[in-house]
């Protein structure tokens, strides 16, 4: 189905793009997590950097942690390693699938029945 509006790239190419940088999310809470309970320095090293770095864009937030320091530079490949472990051995592609049937699903047929029900002036058990 041909999708206007979208440019150079597809609609799959822009979810992939928020997918990615959602990987990139996932990496930084897994990382995050395994350090606070072997390596409280290095913990509260990217506990601050997170204060003053979005992760909405995964590249630039990786990028820039990689030239903070040294230290800094061992965090980003560690988030880029389990990164791309999460989503090519631990996200569970056939899962998302179908979830987003469902929540389209689930919303259309909802979105659906309160018009409905608004524009019918049905009375409802809620009525009586």
């Amino acid at each position: 189905m041909y999708v206007p509006g979208f440019g150079e790239a597809s609609p799959e190419a822009k979810a992939a793009k928020h997918l990615h940088d959602f990987f990139t999310y996932v990496a930084v809470r897994i990382v995050s997590a395994q350090l606070e309970s072997y390596n409280p320095e290095a913990y509260m090293e990217l506990r601050e950097f997170l204060e003053t770095n979005s992760v909405s864009d995964g590249d630039k937030f990786c990028a820039t942690l990689m030239r903070r320091s040294s230290r800094h530079m061992n965090l980003a490949l560690r988030i880029l390693e389990v990164r791309s472990a999460y989503c090519k051995n631990d996200f569970e592609w056939d899962n998302l699938k179908r979830l987003a049937f469902k929540n389209v699903d689930g919303s259309n047929t909802r979105l659906m029945r309160e018009y409905v029900l608004e524009t019918s002036h049905v009375e409802t058990d809620s009525d009586k």
